[in-house]
């Protein structure tokens, strides 16, 4: 690598390390869940928590696209957008420690409130921020980079689970969960600085046209990209996985009979597997491709709500110890699947897009995925009428149809190196 991809690559990776380590103070699938249902026992609030935060982060990219893709620069968009991004964090962690003890129905309307606009401005900057690594990063070293965010920020995230749990046992509510919120909200400033740290070069850039050009353009580039096509299908059914999503914590503490601060313990577990996995994907994409990382991540998105029900039958059997090994379990594989999921659908899309169209490739990957996000209120209001472990079956088996399809995809760099040879016979 030049000078100037290091400085890059070594920005990025603290914006990365300290956005994963961030997030680990407000995890969508542990912590926020835990904190929602001690302000209101309803389960389908308690699944939004999921859903906005994931929705949010997809939704609005195939908006952005269209305008990201005509930027010759995107972090003039990053900064404005990440100042408002961080600001959120800090609203929710004053929502909690001003209003919960008194007003939980205004610290939860507040909370939400926080909660979607950080979810909605982190998807406004997903689609440039996609694109500053595209540019600065080259594609043989992009697995590294994102394993090695995922690693280094996976270690920080365990050791804030830890913390975590330590607070949540020693500090009285709602002290505990704001002063957690704040941490966080210190490092998500600390990854913002990493990403205005990068030196960007000017970009391609499609020449102006009108959004209603651009909207009409998406069909096309959709059919003319089959292996993106496969990609898409196979990525609606792995996000069934949400299904069950952000019940896993709700239902170790309240039908497991495990104490909240285990929630920490748990939250630990996930990010310990997503170091471990972070470093298997960023091998495997790196000297496999990113269809050999697709196909591992759907399998271990099975084995989760598979091992959820083993949990829930030792727990039966009398056997305590078992039953949390087995739940710790599966909070290591959310996190595997999670750090997957990224790593493996995003590299995917990288190597299948021309530059000039990556953005809208990117936008039209997240937005087209965003429905399913919206898979956890479902899921809460299954278990209106339900139980866990049927909600869990269910996701057994749709999230193993996603194996299948996976095993169908194409390998895109197999696919360059076929045109090459082609044009150079030519």
């Amino acid at each position: 690598m030049d000078k100037t991809t290091r400085w890059n690559f070594a920005s990025l990776v603290l914006d990365g390390v300290c956005f994963a380590i961030g997030a680990a103070f407000l995890e969508a699938n542990t912590l926020l869940p835990s904190l929602v249902s001690l302000l209101t026992n309803n389960s389908v609030i308690i699944g939004l928590v999921s859903t906005m935060r994931n929705a949010g982060y997809l939704l609005p990219q195939l908006f952005v696209a269209g305008y990201a893709e005509r930027l010759p620069f995107k972090k003039p968009l990053l900064r404005i957008n990440g100042a408002v991004n961080r600001l959120s964090v800090l609203l929710m962690a004053m929502a909690v420690f001003l209003l919960a003890g008194k007003w939980p129905q205004m610290a939860l309307i507040s909370l939400l409130f926080a909660i979607f606009l950080f979810a909605i401005t982190d998807g406004i900057g997903g689609v440039p921020w996609t694109d500053l690594v595209a540019k600065t990063i080259p594609s043989t070293r992009r697995g590294r980079l994102f394993a090695t965010m995922q690693s280094v920020g996976g270690l920080g995230a365990f050791c804030a689970g830890l913390f975590v749990r330590q607070v949540l046992a020693s500090v009285a509510f709602p002290f505990n969960y704001s002063l957690l919120l704040l941490v966080g909200f210190v490092f998500m400033v600390i990854s913002l600085i990493g990403t205005l740290l990068v030196k960007e070069k000017a970009g391609v850039v499609r020449p102006s046209s009108t959004m209603a050009e651009y909207w009409r353009r998406l069909p096309v580039i959709w059919r003319e990209s089959p292996s993106f096509q496969r990609m898409m299908f196979t990525r609606m059914v792995f996000s069934c996985f949400y299904l069950a999503l952000p019940f896993y914590v709700i239902f170790a503490r309240e039908r497991l009979g495990f104490a909240e601060s285990t929630v920490g313990l748990f939250l630990s577990a996930q990010m310990a597997g997503s170091i471990l996995a972070s470093l298997l994907w960023g091998y495997l994409g790196d000297k496999h491709g990113n269809r050999t990382v697709i196909r591992a991540v759907t399998l271990v998105a099975t084995t989760t709500p598979a091992l959820a029900l083993l949990a829930s039958w030792m727990t039966q059997l009398g056997w305590r110890l078992g039953s949390f090994i087995l739940s710790a379990l599966v909070f290591a594989t959310v996190g595997a699947t999670l750090s997957g999921n990224w790593m493996g659908f995003t590299n995917y899309l990288l190597d299948v897009a021309s530059d000039v169209d990556r953005p809208t490739y990117v936008g039209m990957m997240n937005t087209l995925t965003a429905p399913f996000t919206f898979l956890p209120v479902v899921g809460g209001l299954l278990l209106r009428f339900v139980s866990h472990e049927i909600l869990f079956a269910g996701t057994v088996g749709i999230v193993g149809i996603s194996v299948l399809l996976a095993e169908k995809l194409p390998e895109p760099r197999a696919l360059m190196e076929q045109q090459q040879g082609k044009e150079s016979v030519l």
